[in-house]
């Protein structure tokens, strides 16, 4: 009995430690290494005690910044059912490494998540507001402009109402331009030397035909327009709608851009920082910068 309590002793004296050495290489970014240090804490912890919610937050976070997002979930929730005090930092955290990692999706759904059993007030403006970003990331901002709303932030919710909308050009006309003057739907799009091409290959072979079946030459013009005229010519249609979908999607992303500078980015990771008294941040260097639009 006397070597299970010294046992029993010896193991709760070792949590500290490891607790400590998987502070430390996570805070440097060593996670894959806090990650093992943490999951040996967890094994020598008792389940019942509530420090073994912070030892879950510990994994979760050393997860997560190694981009492990869908396991540090499980440990990240794990943590805030074990101590309900760390449900709202955990959960918050989650959706900001969701966020770094542009699954917007994701990070909306855990805060909104929060946002059912938050009841205090200024909590439930941070959620919105919070919300609000996101969609905005995605270039929703009829969504944006309603959580902002709610988030008691009219200031930006009718910025967002009443921003000129983008340019948009039509891929249907750029078509059929093309199709009556090749190169025309081109320039429409924003393509004039592409259009200037287009039409000086297609009226130069279309010319080039032409006089060789005046000298009786039809097997020299039947192979220029099947080659050259027919190519260019079916080509500047499918690029006259190629290029307008491209100058379409150019004008909305400018727009969102100028858009997204009337919000901050939230806090996602203050709650956390606080408790473990070090920054924790996701690696977002081989993550494209181009937010999805809608």
């Amino acid at each position: 009995m006397i070597l299970i309590l010294l046992l029993c002793q010896s193991a709760i004296a070792s949590l500290q430690p490891e607790m400590a050495l998987g502070d430390s290489l996570l805070k440097h970014g060593f996670d894959a290494q806090a990650v093992q240090e943490f999951r040996r804490s967890l094994r020598l912890a008792d389940p019942a005690d509530a420090s073994s919610g912070l030892a879950h937050l510990r994994l979760g976070l050393s997860l997560a910044a190694g981009d492990r997002l869908f396991a540090a979930a499980e440990e990240l929730r794990t943590a805030g059912r074990i101590t309900p005090e760390l449900a709202e930092p955990a959960q918050t955290a989650l959706a900001g490494f969701y966020a770094r990692s542009k699954r917007y999706d994701l990070a909306t759904f855990e805060l909104s998540d929060l946002l059912v059993f938050t009841r205090d007030s200024l909590r439930r403006a941070s959620l919105n507001s919070a919300i609000g970003w996101l969609h905005l990331q995605e270039g929703d901002v009829a969504s944006a402009a309603g959580n902002y709303d709610q988030a008691g932030m009219p200031d930006v919710a009718k910025s967002l109402r009443f921003a000129k909308a983008a340019p948009h050009r039509s891929s249907t006309l750029a078509a059929v331009m093309s199709s009556l003057v090749p190169g025309s739907g081109e320039v429409y799009a924003g393509r004039p030397g592409t259009g200037l091409l287009a039409f000086a290959v297609t009226a130069g072979s279309l010319a080039w035909a032409v006089f060789a079946a005046r000298a009786d030459d039809w097997v020299s013009a039947s192979v220029i327009i099947s080659t050259l005229f027919w190519r260019f010519y079916n080509g500047s249609r499918a690029n006259a709608v190629a290029f307008t979908d491209e100058y379409n999607s150019a004008a909305r992303y400018r727009r969102i851009t100028d858009l997204k500078s009337l919000a901050a980015e939230p806090d996602w990771f203050g709650g956390t920082d606080s408790l473990l008294g070090y920054e924790v941040r996701p690696d977002t260097s081989g993550v494209d910068s181009v937010a999805g639009l809608r």
